[in-house]
């Protein structure tokens, strides 16, 4: 355990990218090694205290559109490949069996489905709990497909990612034209399942609408604060107060541009999201949602490059004067609640 004493769920990693990816710019060897530079494996995991993530598995594939690459470089500071989303269900199929088979090589990993599971994961030692969550709806062809992802182990359900389906507008749209009445079904499906909605790269008007039709508490599992960078990718301060009236969380994230606009943020840059969160929300609607393995190459905060760090992130928390009890939140008991609130 780190050196704060609390356990850590992370709100979203791309560990299944990894693989298809090549690695998504990270150096290529076995998840149970220790990889000197690699952002997330299982021993890092352990050592940062690490019990649950957001595994997430994310429909689209890399190709090449220079008009959306233009769009996704003045989003990110940094020129990437351009995604398409062309079947994304035979993708999926992929990712989740990734994840089965990770599950069944390494015996510390093990799947989340139900509160028991995690409760579980947390009185065991040495054991990292993986909720498989699906970043962006567009494989799913009408909302009643979750009820077979569900039983594929499927707990936590992005409408967008940054571009627009049927169900809401991308965070990247040139027009906010909000949440569908698709989009409306496909979250009170989800309430009535026990899959969790998440409005990360959601425009802002999808994720007000959504936190509306919602009757659980949502999640937005990795972003940062649109007052300290101004990027379509961030949350502003009336999509927060929605979210804080839901009873939901945001994970704050490693995204390099999304935490400063210079050329290498420092966690002390990141730590400023989580105060500026603190001080108008208070503590309940804060938790950690890295994006590591899914940076693609766009810069974590110096001194936070890999998930063995989060433990120096809480720390530098309690040297700006939280105290226990909201650092605990943070960690984990914000999340924990959110998931407990969905899943049963």
């Amino acid at each position: 355990m780190g050196t704060t004493g609390f356990p850590v769920f992370d709100l979203h990693e791309d560990l299944s990218n990894y693989f298809l990816y090549h690695g998504g710019g990270q150096p290529l060897a076995d998840l149970g090694r220790d990889i000197p530079g690699r952002e997330a494996d299982i021993p890092k995991y352990l050592r940062g205290g690490v019990r649950l993530v957001f595994a997430s598995m994310f429909p689209g594939v890399e190709t090449f559109s220079p008009e959306e690459s233009r769009r996704l470089e003045e989003l990110y500071s940094r020129w990437i490949p351009a995604v398409g989303l062309r079947v994304p269900q035979s993708t999926i199929f992929e990712h989740l069996t990734i994840y089965y088979r990770l599950i069944e090589t390494y015996p510390g990993l093990t799947l989340v489905e139900s509160v028991g599971d995690v409760e579980r994961v947390l009185a065991s030692e040495g054991r990292v709990g993986l909720l498989l969550h699906l970043e962006g709806a567009y494989a799913i062809d009408r909302p009643y497909d979750l009820v077979l992802l569900r039983r594929l182990g499927l707990r936590s359900v992005g409408i967008t990612w940054n571009y627009n389906n049927q169900y809401g507008a991308g965070c990247l749209s040139r027009k906010d034209y909000g949440l569908t009445p698709e989009g409306e079904e496909l979250v009170k499906t989800a309430n009535r399942l026990g899959i969790i909605v998440d409005l990360a790269h959601a425009s802002k008007r999808t994720a007000i609408e959504a936190i509306e039709v919602s009757s659980k508490p949502v999640i937005i599992s990795h972003a940062n604060v649109r007052a300290i960078v101004d990027s379509p990718r961030n949350v502003d301060d009336e999509v927060l107060e929605a979210l804080h009236r839901n009873g939901g969380v945001i994970g704050i994230s490693a995204i390099g541009p999304l935490v400063a606009r210079k050329p290498r943020p420092t966690l002390d840059d990141m730590v400023q999201h989580f105060l500026y969160i603190y001080e108008r929300f208070g503590p309940d609607i804060l938790a950690i949602g890295t994006d590591f393995l899914g940076l693609l190459g766009l810069p974590a905060p110096e001194g936070f490059e890999s998930i063995d760090r989060v433990q120096v992130l809480l720390e530098k928390l309690r040297d700006r004067g939280l105290g226990d009890s909201d650092i605990g939140k943070i960690a984990y008991r914000n999340a924990l609640r959110v998931i407990a609130a969905n899943l049963t």
